[in-house]
């Protein structure tokens, strides 16, 4: 009889790859490191039970598939390939909204009071951040979900400076930028905290 060990170490294995899932990618939606992942697959250790529980409900799978030797795991169907295709399609579609509707603010400024407020594409572009981060929160890996916080962040602090540059012309709020970098450290710190909180 196989070692159950090696047995959930391949099964582990066989239902990542059918996810087309890397390792850092499960590590990413199972709040573990890639290494911990890694073990496993390779045998070296094995989750607790709260945590082959959870393993099995992502995979929808029962604890008896998991140590059968003889698992046959269906690979992903293509349902779920269009699942996240189409999400990915409704997060460009919702930041494209975000600046239609950054463009017609700027026409509107620009016919109705003749005076073109193009501030208005500055504060898109942290709007789109925000709304593609919620719309994609359940397919962006860790390292896009950082990139986005980090743009949103410093985009932010540059719509707030020039919008108060242009209605208060007062120049001397550049020392808003000093704000973005505890912010900065506050994004990475917590991004990394999340992803290791289970180790």
């Amino acid at each position: 009889m196989k070692d159950v060990k090696t047995i959930v170490a391949k099964n582990l294995t066989m239902l990542r790859k059918n996810k087309g899932l890397t390792q850092a990618e499960l590590a990413e939606k199972l709040n573990y490191s890639d290494k911990a992942i890694s073990r496993w697959e390779h045998g070296e250790t094995l989750p607790d039970i709260n945590v082959l529980y959870d393993i099995c409900c992502f995979y929808e799978i029962t604890m008896n598939d998991l140590v059968d030797p003889d698992c046959e795991i269906e690979e992903v169907d293509q349902n779920e390939k269009n699942a996240k295709s189409y999400r990915i399609w409704l997060c460009a579609l919702s930041g494209t909204m975000v600046w239609l509707c950054a463009t017609v603010w700027f026409v509107c400024s620009m016919t109705v009071f003749n005076n073109p407020y193009w501030v208005a594409f500055i504060w898109a572009i942290p709007a789109s951040c925000m709304v593609v981060m919620h719309m994609g929160k359940s397919i962006f890996n860790w390292v896009v979900k950082f990139i986005l916080s980090s743009v949103n962040c410093w985009t932010l602090i540059t719509a707030i400076y020039l919008h108060i540059l242009v209605t208060f012309n007062n120049p001397s709020m550049w020392l808003i930028f000093v704000i973005g970098l505890p912010i900065q450290a506050i994004v990475f710190l917590w991004g990394r905290m999340k992803k290791y909180r289970n180790n």
